[in-house]
């Protein structure tokens, strides 16, 4: 048996120590197997896992010492082989064949030939690519006004660029953000700005707006534009002591666009006589001042990077609106809230070329621009239940700014905005919901419809079959003796007042007509439906006030019962309106969504409500006002002339 011992190591090229320690081991397994069988089954499981997982290590320690992974050497004998020769292999020609004795026969290396002349770097590829057009991305241009920055300190050029100073009466339209100052009880001058440009940086362009914007048309003491190796600037946010706030006793003056008139549909926010507009709808000055007083507070709450905090002002919080849980959505809406802000400025007539708030304005379109991603999409961080409402609000109001101020570099962002919403539109169904592909409902589809519509204000072409499926989703959700009410989604058999309004709105928009294209007995289902609820303390939902608002006083015109409808609508909005005004300008946010949104969504919301009386002008079937003193009112059946064509049948 000893003798045996190592011929048996000889021939499967392991040591003969090695084998009696093998075979103790095989004994000491099967020995333990048995044990855990017999005397040892008593013990826990986990107590037998935790023996068997050290003798399994303890196997594998030795079967690590053991095996010999390779054998021989260089020049080394004693059983362990021959030595191991390596041949290396070109990328073309045989193997080379290496010398017999590697020890005595190195290698010796070939010294590399430098060549004549160096070749040429590759291209990278950020340059062998073309930049993007500004109609292909969204821009990064600063919209501020050139003359409100026109005190400002020109940007040092780099040193291999010599550029000559520029005139004396034209400044380059840089401005780095102001320092922290104490709020002022005064509104902003025009073209006040701030002394210390070192505090904030500017913001950084996403990677799909690093294109350059085509200038609009300048006003009449423009800037020259920058140099090719200059980097455009985001214009600064107001500062606090820029910003009003406390409530403004009138409501500031709106200056219209500079650069072009804007479409005679917004021509009633830029009247000169537009109080007596708001008191021959059914406002006032005191409607007025709560508008600008609203606006004040948006703009003092306005963040340094141009946006509108949901968190800072209560959003995101859960209080299961009829009865679902909605994960608290809103908290992260960020895009969505800071475009009612927007919008509420835009409906008095404040742009980003001029006024008061025109750097506040500015600022918040820069921050929705730089939130739109590559697909166009505006929906920012915003979670399920309030992607696409972000969407589409913030779509709604770059959209609505490019066509009040005819701003041109707004139009790729808009362009980009308008086609992600065409593209998640359901191809079947018409409608739009929280995620592209699903069917629609009647909430998500009107500030789709408003964003499309102002969208074709600003000079996108939207598609007729896009009416078509709008039309085809708002027969399906049609409900009432005559027609004239409205479901939150198809399969539903319930109507709500909420959507009854908005569905309503929508077929104005869509159709062009104040009373939606509506048989008789359908509309005065709607403004009876309505009616019946109007505004008051006791439940405060202003979603549904405010599309009712637009809806009813569109359609005040057709007949005496939509008149008398608006007078008992409009009497009990403005009282419960102004009845509910913080002091600061504010509306609580203890609306029915106000959890979602916060007290900014509450306050714009409230603000445009009173805003109704001059921010549209009627349709065409509407008696064209004529205090208006701005100029001829359109048609609202020609397209691009304040109204839209009706959809196809």
């Amino acid at each position: 048996m000893a003798a045996a011992l190592p011929l048996l190591a000889h021939a499967i090229n392991i040591p003969a120590p090695w084998l009696v320690v093998w075979a103790l081991l095989a004994l000491f397994t099967v020995g333990l197997a048995v044990l855990l069988r017999t005397r040892l089954h008593r013990l826990k499981p986990w107590h037998k896992c935790a023996i068997l997982s050290l003798w399994v290590h303890v196997l594998l320690g030795c079967l690590i010492g053991a095996v010999r992974i390779a054998t021989g050497g260089p020049g080394l004998g004693d059983g362990y082989g021959p030595p191991i020769q390596v041949a290396l292999l070109p990328a073309e020609g045989e193997a080379a064949v290496p010398p017999a004795n590697l020890l005595e026969q190195p290698p010796v290396a070939q010294p590399i030939e430098a060549p004549d002349d160096p070749p040429a770097a590759p291209t990278t590829a950020n340059e062998s690519e073309q930049p993007q057009s500004a109609e292909q991305a969204p821009p990064s241009q600063p919209l501020a006004p050139p003359e409100l920055l026109a005190a400002a300190e020109p940007p040092a050029a780099p040193p291999e660029v010599a550029d000559p100073p520029p005139p004396d009466d034209l400044e380059p339209p840089d401005v780095a953000p102001p320092d922290d100052q104490a709020p002022s009880d005064q509104p902003p001058e025009p073209n006040e700005i701030a002394d210390d440009p070192s505090d904030r940086p500017p913001l950084d362009p996403a990677p799909h707006q690093s294109a350059p914007l085509a200038d609009a048309a300048p006003p009449q003491t423009a800037p020259p534009a920058p140099d090719d190796h200059e980097q455009p600037r985001v214009a600064a946010a107001p500062s606090d002591a820029q910003r009003p706030s406390g409530i403004a006793q009138t409501a500031a003056e709106p200056t219209p666009p500079s650069a072009a008139a804007p479409p005679s549909t917004y021509a009633a926010r830029f009247a000169p006589n537009r109080l007596a507009i708001a008191e021959s709808g059914g406002g006032g000055a005191n409607t007025e001042r709560a508008v600008a007083a609203g606006l004040a507070w948006l703009a003092a709450n306005q963040e340094p990077d141009g946006r509108w905090d949901p968190r800072r002002h209560g959003a995101g919080q859960e209080r299961f609106v009829l009865d679902q849980d909605r994960g608290a959505a809103g908290a992260k809406a960020d895009t969505g809230i800071s475009a009612l802000a927007l919008l509420a400025f835009l409906g008095a007539g404040h742009a980003h070329r001029d006024g008061p708030y025109a750097l506040t304005v500015g600022q918040g379109l820069e921050y929705l621009r730089h939130a739109q991603r590559h697909d166009g999409n505006l929906c920012g961080d915003a979670e399920l239940f309030a992607r696409m409402y972000c969407h589409s609000m913030a779509s709604f109001a770059l959209a609505e700014a490019c066509a009040l101020s005819r701003d041109q570099r707004l139009l790729p962002a808009v362009r980009a905005a308008a086609g992600y919403s065409l593209a998640v539109q359901h191809p079947s169904d018409g409608g739009w919901r929280y995620r592209p592909g699903d069917t629609g409902d009647t909430s998500q589809l009107g500030w789709q419809v408003m964003a499309l519509r102002s969208a074709e204000q600003g000079g996108v072409q939207i598609p007729a079959v896009t009416w078509t499926r709008v039309d085809r989703f708002l027969r399906q959700v049609v409900r009432g003796r005559a027609g004239g009410l409205a479901v939150y989604r198809p399969e539903e058999a319930r109507p709500s007042r909420a959507m009854t309004a908005e569905a309503l709105y929508c077929r104005q928009l869509a159709t062009g007509r104040a009373d939606g294209d509506l048989a008789a007995a359908a509309l005065a289902e709607a403004i009876g439906s309505l009616v019946e609820e109007p505004p008051s303390q006791r439940a405060v939902n202003l979603y549904y006030w405010y599309y009712a608002t637009l809806a009813l006083h569109r359609a005040q015109h057709v007949s005496p019962q939509a008149a008398a409808a608006w007078r008992t609508w409009n009497d009990a909005l403005t009282q419960t309106l102004l009845a509910t005004q913080r002091p600061d300008g504010s509306w609580p946010a203890t609306c029915l969504w106000g959890g979602y949104g916060g007290r900014v969504y509450a306050t714009a919301l409230a603000t445009m409500c009173l805003e109704v009386y001059y921010r549209y002008a009627p349709p065409a079937d509407a008696p064209a006002p004529e205090h208006i003193s701005s100029g001829p009112l359109p048609l609202a059946g020609r397209a691009g002339e304040g109204g839209s064509a009706p959809y196809p049948r």
